[in-house]
This record gives C-alpha cells, sequence and structure tokens, in this order.
C-alpha cells in the first residue's frame, strides 16, 4: 500500500515487482482522477543471476550532510544543480559489490526538487587528483521533495568501475541529505 498522495505532487518510489509470463508488468492508478506515470528500471534479477542480496544487519549512516562525515565532507547542505560522489570500496578496477542499497533521505529543503543516485564512473583517486571528468546528469529520481519537506525513499544502484556512487541535488536550492547502508548484492 502506498502513502496517500495530494494533487500536483510529484512521488517517486522504489518497488521490486515480478514481469508477467508476457514479459510486461501493470501499474495501476488507484485514484479516481488520472496521474501521470514513469517508470526507470534500474535492474533485474534473472535465474542466471550472479550476486545474492546481503542485509547489513542495522542501518549504518554513510552520510549526513548536517555533520561533517567520512570523506572530508565538512557539514553543509548539498548544493543546488551538484553531485557528490561517494567511495563506497577502495579504489579498484574489480569491487566486490554489485550493487549498493540506500536510504536516502532530504530535510531541510529550501525549494522543490529531485534526488538522482548514479554509479560514477571515476575512480576516488581521479577525484584526489584533479582528473575526475564530470558525470553526466541523470534524469531519473529517486525521490522528490517540495520546499520544508523531509521525504525518504530506498535507493538501490551498482557502483562505478571504481566503487563510487554520485548523488544528484537536482533541484535549484541547497538541501541537506542522509545516505544509509541497508544492504548490497554481492557473489560468494
Amino acid at each position: 500500500m502506498q502513502p496517500d498522495r495530494t494533487a500536483g505532487q510529484t512521488v517517486a518510489n522504489s518497488a521490486v515487482v515480478p514481469i508477467g509470463p508476457d514479459g510486461k508488468i501493470n501499474v495501476r492508478n488507484g485514484g479516481w482522477d488520472p496521474a501521470d506515470v514513469v517508470v526507470d528500471v534500474v535492474g533485474f534479477y534473472t535465474p542466471e543471476s550472479r550476486s545474492a542480496l546481503v542485509a547489513h544487519g542495522i542501518p549504518y549512516r554513510l552520510l549526513d550532510t548536517r555533520k561533517d562525515s567520512w570523506g572530508g565532507w565538512k557539514a553543509g547542505p548539498l548544493k543546488a544543480r551538484t553531485h557528490f560522489p561517494m567511495r563506497l570500496e577502495g579504489d579498484t578496477t574489480t569491487p566486490d559489490v554489485d550493487g549498493w542499497v540506500l536510504n536516502t533521505t532530504v530535510t531541510d529543503t529550501r525549494g522543490n526538487g529531485f534526488l538522482s543516485v548514479t554509479p560514477d564512473p571515476n575512480f576516488w583517486s581521479d577525484y584526489a587528483n584533479g582528473t575526475a571528468v564530470t558525470p553526466q546528469r541523470p534524469v531519473s529520481s529517486v525521490l522528490n521533495w517540495t520546499k520544508g519537506a523531509t521525504v525518504a525513499n530506498v535507493a538501490q544502484t551498482p557502483g562505478g568501475k571504481g566503487g563510487m556512487i554520485d548523488l544528484w541535488n537536482q533541484g535549484w536550492e541547497d538541501t541537506h541529505l542522509l545516505v544509509d547502508l541497508l544492504a548490497y548484492y554481492k557473489t560468494d
């Protein structure tokens, strides 16, 4: 069951759903009025999938922009129209983890916006030595917010080639961001 929505509100939700024998899914509007729906497929499972979900146990806080955090983040909101590259593994060409399950939360939102979470094409050393290329801005949303709201949603993403992800503030105003590790996908 989904939470109630208000007219004009844009809401993102993460779901894992089975496909039908015809290879399709059904999306139904439970309201009385029409609604536009956007579906982004971020991954899929098959009998041949090589990874298994490993629960982290209790959620582990990776980032809270309201406080100084690991990786050199100094307390302060994530700037509008920017991304935060997050190193989830060491500088490696063969990451141990195939995908990450994160809880993302925005708070103290100063305007409307949305968050994107994507693999980063760089290594951490590229950022450290100033040779990182700016990743392409994604268009999908993990969560959407309005001014003054606190909103959370689960994000699942593979790491980039160096075990890194990007957290994009796609809004036009700064916002605080919290990221918690819930689980990951890994091969034995």
